[in-house]
């Protein structure tokens, strides 16, 4: 057993835990700065931040900045939103790795694919679906569309529904 003795920085309280114990380890993503690479939920350059599931079911996070100018390893509990906000984040950033997806979807099934407030974009009709057509009948099909008014996408739509019911 590997104890690591820790001052949560928020609490000010001395705590322990087991990282080898830890029924889950993540690590965060990197971004691309334009200039650097940082780390998408702690802004290290040079190490990554670890987030912990302790064989307990707490949160703890691990920051390891000693090897940049000399920082502070620092460990802090976190909350059930904070854990879930930092997976988010570390999931958008890991597009190559699907660690922290598969952690944020185990540990928060309830977390939807998309968050936030909708932005504008063209109304939701339904799904996409596509296929192939001659470009013969694209013509007719762009002329009908003219002629009735209707973009190409509606007037598909409206011909199909027709047709079905």
């Amino acid at each position: 057993m590997t104890r690591i003795s820790f001052t949560d920085p928020d609490t000010g309280n001395l705590s322990w835990f087991d990282p080898q114990a830890a029924r889950d380890a993540i690590s965060e993503g990197r971004n691309w700065t334009g200039e650097n690479w940082i780390g998408a939920c702690s802004g290290l350059r040079t190490s990554q931040a670890v987030l912990y599931l302790t064989k307990g079911g707490r949160w703890i996070e691990n920051q390891d900045a000693t090897s940049e100018f000399n920082g502070a390893d620092v460990y802090r509990f976190l909350t059930d939103e904070q854990a879930r906000a930092w997976l988010i984040k570390a999931a958008d950033a890991r597009r190559d790795s699907d660690e922290a997806e598969a952690a944020l979807k185990q540990h928060f099934p309830d977390t939807p694919d998309e968050e936030g407030p909708n932005l504008g974009g063209r109304p939701m009709v339904g799904p996409k679906v596509e296929t192939r057509i001659s470009p013969e009948t694209l013509e007719k099909v762009e002329a009908a569309a003219k002629a009735a008014g209707m973009s190409r996408a509606a007037w598909l739509r409206t011909t199909i529904e027709n047709a079905v019911t």
